[in-house]
């Protein structure tokens, strides 16, 4: 398992815009997506995605890769570039609208090795989503994706856009995501560049009680997962409304608070590496210094991963290590390590929150079985499993076995109403 340090982070996760061309013209593009049918001058070619695939892999098993676009349906060489990804040892994805999702492609990216999609589905309401994306009966193909994944096996996920338009589905939008078979829906929040500029975006106070419904909702919600992105505030959010909650770097899970630069990067068509896909700022690119020597290297990702360099409300805030604002959006505002400007939390003045540490040695016994279990977990929740795996063999006074694994899992999906393939 690959180890990490403050000054020598890993990726949890990479997105891979494979190309700009889309079969849609969604109103809140990061991309600003041009529908093309033909490949820009300037992507990538196969092999080298496939490089970058290995080099990743090299260091950084278990590394999520987001595969996206535009619309990554749309490249010819997607169930190739799954199955190099899987052969590295990395958790292959897509993001897509699940428009030109048939049964036939679901298989075939599932043998490949694709282990799931997350599907963008932004109304309850057909019209409604219809319009946002640009393409009239998308809302009934994009349902009928999640009901796919299904069957097939495929791990689904529905990503909700919030909107000032939209703000008031929230709660019907999980009923809805659960009901199609999703295990998980995430909550995105606008981030306002390309086309999603505009006014389309939510002041903080609305940002404030949105999050505040979707903590409730997570809390209560049984049979799916309710998360947010984008929105690295929801971490404080979580802490006030429960210390011990199990979605804040506070309790081992890293999958909060803002990962650009630190845990998490973009790489656009062209191979430029950007902190996220909301900004354009490039780190370097991978076809002339490498990804290790743009993520090891570069000054911008320095300066994210250092909490000291935070100005204003993000600078002073006792949650600053949990959250750290978006970076996007402060960069909107002109200046990258600003406060965040859809919080609206004014710090106390207390004493800055502990990350859980991260690379804890093994308090237990563990068999090599159970830590090649571990080692093939998603990369942010190691810490949160381990910690809880060793809290519970303690108790019970035995070695962490895969046995015990099963057991604890099996248990926590009864406990939430899941059961995920």
């Amino acid at each position: 398992m690959a180890t990490e340090t403050p000054d020598s982070p890993l990726p949890y996760l990479v997105a891979v815009n494979l190309t700009k061309r889309c079969n849609l013209n969604c109103a809140h593009c990061y991309m600003d997506a041009q529908q093309r049918m033909s490949i820009t001058e300037g992507e990538m070619e196969d092999e080298e995605v496939f490089g970058l695939f290995r080099e990743i892999g090299s260091r950084a098993p278990g590394t999520i890769i987001v595969l996206t676009g535009g619309e990554p349906m749309l490249h010819p060489g997607l169930d190739g570039f799954v199955r190099a990804g899987s052969a590295e040892g990395l958790r292959m994805v897509l993001g897509t609208n699940g428009v030109l999702l048939t049964e036939k492609r679901a298989e075939a990216l599932k043998q490949a090795g694709l282990e799931g999609m997350g599907i963008s589905l932004d109304s309850i309401r057909a019209k409604a989503h219809d319009s946002f994306r640009g393409m009239t009966g998308a809302f009934e193909k994009t349902c009928e994706a999640v009901r796919i994944c299904r069957r097939a096996g495929i791990h689904a996920q529905v990503h909700f856009t919030v909107t000032r338009w939209n703000r008031t589905e929230v709660a019907q939008a999980v009923e809805m995501a659960r009901d199609l078979g999703a295990a998980i829906i995430n909550f995105f929040f606008l981030v306002c560049v390309g086309r999603g500029q505009g006014s389309m975006d939510l002041a903080p106070s609305e940002y404030e009680s949105s999050l505040k419904e979707i903590a409730a909702l997570q809390k209560s919600s049984r049979g799916i997962l309710v998360q947010t992105r984008c929105t690295p505030h929801f971490k404080r959010i979580l802490h006030d409304a429960d210390p011990q909650s199990p979605y804040t770097r506070a309790t081992g899970y890293d999958g909060g608070g803002c990962l650009a630069g630190t845990h998490y990067c973009r790489i656009t068509p062209k191979g430029e590496v950007t902190p996220c896909p909301y900004m354009e700022l490039s780190a370097g690119n991978i076809r002339t210094e490498g990804f290790w020597g743009v993520w090891d290297q570069s000054r911008l990702f320095q300066s994210m991963r250092d909490p000291s360099l935070l100005e204003g409300r993000c600078g002073s805030c006792e949650f600053k290590l949990l959250c750290g604002g978006c970076r996007a959006r402060a960069l909107v505002e002109g200046n990258l390590m600003a406060e965040d400007p859809s919080c609206e939390y004014v710090p106390a003045g207390g004493e800055v929150l502990k990350v859980a540490e991260e690379n804890a040695a093994l308090t237990v016994a563990w068999t090599p079985e159970a830590l090649d279990r571990l080692k093939k977990m998603p990369v942010f929740l190691r810490p949160m499993v381990k910690r809880k795996l060793e809290e519970r063999a303690r108790a019970e006074g035995v070695a962490v076995t895969p046995e015990l694994m099963a057991r604890h899992r099996l248990e926590r999906e009864r406990e939430l109403g899941l059961k995920f393939k």
